[in-house]
């Protein structure tokens, strides 16, 4: 070994350094670095959160709950900014899945990748609720629809949220909600009437 070559222990990596860029940090450590110098090309994880997160406001719910937050941790946390979250489209959940006839790879692949048991429309919507931080503005929901109380419960916990289906012409965004909204108006009113 030459006298001259700073001796580094591969058994420690060194912590990367980083450089301020106009308020936000940018990794300087000497594998991104060389990696760039050798191919000229940036890795993906290397990119700003708020390139990740212009990209993955265009991806489909599966993407966004079963693969992007597995690749990195950077994707993990970009993930997490609630614009990717503003438009949810469910169509991929079959309310109807729990039918042992029915198989929804979706369903499947989301039980697997969070080690669930048991998989319910209604805790999806939560755990979609929770990552817009109840800031959607947008439910794309199967041509059946969810069930009266989860769409309910998503209106009231989102309060901008309209709700769209196939069939629902786009000219009328507030129809479906205002529709759901009013009729779980008339069941509340009508079942305190019945207990009366």
């Amino acid at each position: 070994m030459d006298a001259s070559a700073p001796y580094t222990d591969l058994a420690e990596p060194r912590a990367p350094k980083r450089l301020k860029n106009g308020g936000e940090e940018m990794d300087l450590s000497e594998d991104t670095m060389r990696g760039e110098k050798e191919t000229g090309i940036r890795r993906w994880e290397d990119l700003p959160v708020n390139c990740l997160v212009e990209i993955f406001k265009k991806l489909s719910m599966e993407d966004m709950t079963t693969g992007v937050p597995f690749v990195c941790k950077s994707w993990y946390e970009a993930h997490l900014d609630p614009s990717c979250w503003k438009i949810l489209d469910v169509r991929g959940i079959d309310p109807w899945s729990g039918s042992p006839f029915i198989e929804n790879p979706f369903i499947e692949r989301f039980m697997h990748e969070y080690r669930l048991t048991k998989f319910t429309v209604m805790g999806f919507l939560k755990f979609v609720i929770n990552r817009s931080h109840k800031l959607a503005t947008k439910l794309i929901v199967p041509d059946r629809l969810l069930p009266l109380s989860n769409l309910v419960y998503f209106c009231k916990q989102c309060p901008m949220v309209n709700i769209y289906a196939s069939w629902q012409p786009e000219q009328n965004p507030g129809l479906i909600r205002g529709f759901v909204m009013k009729l779980n108006e008339v069941i509340s009113l009508n079942c305190r009437n019945l207990e009366l």
